[in-house]
C-alpha cells in the first residue's frame, strides 16, 4: 500500500469511526439489531429517532470536543496526510527493505524512545488508536508475533507474523 493510500485509508477511519459508533448506540437497541421485514418500512424513521432521542438524553456524548478544537485536528490530519513519508525514504535509499539479515529479535528496549500520553495522542491525532492499543499489544503479545530491531539503525522496529504452514496429506 503506497503511503497515500495508507493516509486516505486512516482518514476515512477516522471519520467512519463516528459514523460507526452512532449505529452502534442504535443497535443496542433489542428490535434495531436485527433486518427488519418490509412491513416495518414507515416506522423505522420514528423508530430511530425515539432511540437517537433517549441516546441523546441518557447516554455520554460521542464527542465532548468543541468545534473549534475538532476543526484544527481536522486540518492537521489532512495536512499531515499530505507530508512526505520520511521514514519510507529513509528504508529505501538505505535499502534497508532488501536486506533481512540486519533485523534482530527484540531482547530488552533499553534506549527506545518513552512516549507519554500526551505525545502518543499528539502523535495518533486524538484518542481512538490509544483506545485499541491495549488490545492491539496483546494480539502481538499472544500471537505468533516477533518484535524486530534493526542492527545497524537504533530505533527501527518491526513486528513480524510466523506463519505455520500445515500439509494436510
Amino acid at each position: 500500500m503506497t503511503t497515500e493510500s495508507a493516509n486516505t485509508s486512516r482518514l476515512v477511519t477516522k471519520i467512519r469511526w463516528v459514523v460507526e459508533s452512532a449505529n452502534s448506540r442504535i443497535k443496542q437497541w433489542k428490535y434495531l439489531q436485527h433486518v427488519l421485514p418490509t412491513s416495518q418500512i414507515p416506522y423505522i424513521g420514528d423508530f430511530i429517532r425515539i432511540v437517537c432521542a433517549i441516546c441523546n438524553r441518557y447516554m455520554k456524548p460521542l464527542s465532548n470536543g468543541n468545534a473549534t478544537e475538532d476543526e484544527s485536528l481536522g486540518c492537521k490530519m489532512l495536512f499531515l496526510s499530505k507530508q512526505v513519508n520520511a521514514l519510507q525514504q529513509h528504508v529505501e535509499e538505505h535499502h534497508l527493505d532488501r536486506r533481512s539479515v540486519c533485523w534482530e529479535p527484540v531482547d530488552d528496549l533499553k534506549g527506545f524512545p518513552y512516549l507519554d500520553e500526551e505525545q502518543l495522542r499528539n502523535l495518533t491525532c486524538g484518542i481512538y488508536q490509544l483506545r485499541l492499543s491495549p488490545s492491539y499489544a496483546q494480539e502481538h503479545l499472544e500471537g505468533n508475533c516477533q518484535i524486530h530491531v534493526h542492527k545497524e539503525e537504533p530505533g527501527l522496529v518491526r513486528s513480524v507474523y510466523a506463519v505455520m504452514f500445515v500439509d494436510n496429506d
